[in-house]
């Protein structure tokens, strides 16, 4: 840009600034900034005096900046945690205001807005003892945890497990359900944060919610301050949740743009709609090499979108991608589709896949000889932080259903970051829902009312709830006995499960006490017993997953002793994700409903076989505790089998936590790991290399 086009531009925002329309003025800096950026142009004293009018302290460029802003970006510079001190925006300054002064906030603001550093800046300045952060999903957890640990673990531990011991100062890093193993270990929270905290909603999880809320009630507690964190909510409905604290709504303050094109618009009438948005998906790829998100919608979608780009798009050749893709074939096999997807630079994310595999691949997201492309559902708006320059929407769907406008705003606002994309490129291949402003509803169920104490319910209740926590605990006393109720109801497996679920349960034991069918099979080794009592546990929760389960649950002990491949050779019927299916849900949804289903059946009948040994490994997948664990560090089984196989790390010891494990691995440090583990393939030091990030 010329100098006269940029005082003219200048002149435009200043005027706007002057109107008080300060969210368009900032917009429009964050356009000059990009056209600045792509011409290589210096920041003027003027363009960094009009980033300070609006608010954008990070931006500014002190080597160019007129004395009195360079002060501003002194003034604003808190520290995060890290080495030097982070110049914050004035949004980020004013909420961290906020919390230090003590106060309880509900914030929303856009995905870029960088909550993250006012987490990082409270912690580092007010030294609190116990901090606990709730986030969506596992992933979510890896990526904070993996920030936080660079930042605090000499002053803090760190836990995302229900098994550690606590320390004198903890931070806890995990989804709501593991929070409950720590209500009876912990006095005081100084800080509860909730993020993603809309998920409290049944409109935006139904699955979920209740777990959320009764986190949120039970933690609430012994919690001396909350801060909720949500993007593109515009007004919190009145409820018991986030009664008395602030809302304070920043959606109009953007750190990046996004610019949507409608490329539906320009489908003819008769034209074929599939045909339509493939032509123009890979148009839009290959005049682009830029890091792009296709969000697919659903899991069909993705398998669409996956064969149309195995056929269009060429070879990517590069030798990350080369060993990235070598690694797959060995360990999963030829036949699974990101074989064909990562030789192109494509790479896939759902709920389904391995932890570690997601994790990985949104690793190699971050390389130019990486992966490009990323096909995913609505799990990268909530399963991790990752930025792109474009996001491509294939589908209006969030999986059957049509996306309402607050999850579309949470797909694209996945174009841009700060610094590297200050305009994201939106392509619309189907029409987006109407622009209104979300109201975040959030009730207060019977279920969750059912499960709280009458006698320390911790949030307000009326009397109809009441009510219906007494009519619970007399039902679930006369069925239990009191005494035994009593002490059940303590149990963490008991404070994080549907009251619903509980009460079926108990009904069910009551009607047949030698229900499910075959049940002392699991006390023993042969797998092929195990299909009856858990096929009627499934039939009775309802879920649509006996098939998988079925056909999978023989082969699942062999995790630990052969790759994926071969146990995927063993089985027909079902696809590489539907084996990722079925062992996730068996470790998570399934375990849960067996572990209380084990315990009332002991409470109706001490004498019934005791099935907690086959609980806790199939919650583990049937790996070693550990190396489950350190799936969600981002290290593979397949890895950590090598490594135990090196007598390097006793990896199979379940007596010890995963601190002890990561302090070994700290000890040992990556070289000598690497020279010590045989039979290493190149990407396995890849993924190693990653894994030490995140504990070092």
């Amino acid at each position: 840009m010329h100098s006269v086009e940029i005082f003219e531009e200048c002149v435009k925002i200043n005027n706007l600034i002057e109107n008080c329309n300060k969210a368009e003025a900032r917009s429009m800096v964050i356009k000059l900034l990009d056209k600045l950026q792509r011409d290589e142009n210096e920041y003027t004293p003027l363009v960094n005096h009009v980033i300070r009018e609006v608010g954008l302290f990070p931006y500014i460029d002190c080597n160019t900046a007129l004395w009195e802003d360079q002060v501003v970006v002194e003034a604003f510079k808190a520290n995060v945690g890290d080495t030097t001190p982070v110049t914050l925006h004035s949004a980020q300054s004013y909420v961290l205001k906020q919390l230090l002064l003590g106060e309880n906030i509900a914030v929303s603001a856009p995905t870029s807005f960088g909550k993250s550093f006012i987490i990082d800046a409270f912690i580092a300045i007010r030294k609190p003892e116990n901090v606990v952060i709730l986030v969506p999903t596992v992933a979510l957890a890896d990526e904070t945890r993996r920030r936080i640990e660079h930042k605090f673990s000499h002053d803090y531990k760190i836990v995302t497990t229900t098994d550690a011991t606590i320390a004198e100062r903890n931070i806890f890093i995990f989804p709501q359900e593991r929070s409950f193993a720590y209500l009876d270990k912990l006095r005081t929270i100084d800080m509860l944060i909730v993020d993603e905290f809309y998920k409290a909603s049944s409109r935006f999880d139904d699955d979920r919610s209740l777990s959320l809320l009764s986190a949120i009630i039970e933690l609430g507690k012994i919690s001396r301050q909350k801060y909720f964190l949500a993007p593109n909510i515009h007004e919190i409905a009145d409820n018991v949740f986030t009664q008395g604290m602030q809302f304070v709504r920043l959606t109009d303050f953007k750190t990046v743009i996004t610019k949507a094109a409608k490329i539906y618009n320009k489908r003819r009438k008769a034209e074929n709609v599939d045909k339509f948005k493939e032509f123009h998906l890979i148009n839009i790829l290959q005049n682009s090499k830029s890091k792009t998100l296709i969000y697919a919608g659903s899991y069909n979608g993705i398998n669409k979108i996956s064969d149309i780009l195995i056929k269009n798009l060429p070879l990517k050749e590069t030798s990350l991608l080369d060993d990235f893709n070598d690694w797959l074939k060995v360990n999963y096999g030829d036949a699974f589709s990101l074989c064909q997807l990562s030789k192109r630079g494509i790479g896939v994310h759902n709920g389904k896949m391995h932890r570690s595999l997601s994790q990985i691949q949104v690793k190699l997201f971050e390389f130019v000889d990486g992966l490009d492309t990323i096909i995913s559902t609505s799990s990268i708006i909530e399963g991790v932080n990752t930025q792109a320059e474009q996001v491509i929407v294939w589908s209006n769907k969030n999986g059957s259903h049509t996306f309402d406008y607050f999850t579309y705003r949470n797909i694209i606002g996945r174009a841009g970051r700060m610094f590297k994309y200050f305009v994201g490129k939106v392509y619309l291949l189907e029409k987006p829902p109407v622009q209104e402003n979300t109201t975040l509803t959030i009730e207060f169920p019977n279920e969750v009312a059912e499960s709280l104490d009458t006698e320390n319910p911790g949030i307000e209740i009326s009397q109809k709830q009441n009510d219906l926590i007494k009519e619970y605990e007399v039902y679930m006393s006369e069925a239990l006995g009191a005494e035994n109720f009593r002490q059940i109801r303590k149990l963490s497996i008991f404070k994080s499960c549907d009251p619903r679920i509980i009460k079926l349960l108990v009904e069910k034991l009551r009607s047949n006490p030698n229900w499910p069918r075959g049940y002392s099979a699991l006390a023993a080794t042969n797998t092929y017993n195990w299909r009856e009592p858990i096929l009627d546990v499934i039939s009775l929760l309802g879920d649509n997953m006996a098939r998988l389960i079925k056909i999978a649950i023989w082969k699942m002990p062999d995790n630990w002793t052969r790759s994926i491949a071969e146990i995927y050779s063993d089985l027909s019927g079902i696809s590489y994700e539907d084996l990722f299916s079925a062992e996730r849900y068996l470790s998570y949804n399934l375990c849960s409903t067996l572990s209380v289903i084990n315990i009332l059946r002991k409470s109706f009948n001490p004498a019934s076989p005791d099935i907690s040994l086959f609980i806790g490994r199939a919650a583990n997948a049937f790996l070693p505790k550990l190396v489950y664990q350190l799936e969600e560090y981002g290290l593979p089984r397949m890895i950590s089998r090598k490594i135990q196989d090196s007598n390097l790390i006793n990896l199979e010891n379940d007596s010890i936590e995963i601190s002890d494990v990561i302090t070994q691995f700290k000890n040992i440090g990556k070289e000598r790991l690497i020279k010590s583990v045989k039979n290493l393939l190149p990407f396995d030091c890849f993924i190693i290399d990653y894994f030490y990030e995140g504990i070092c």
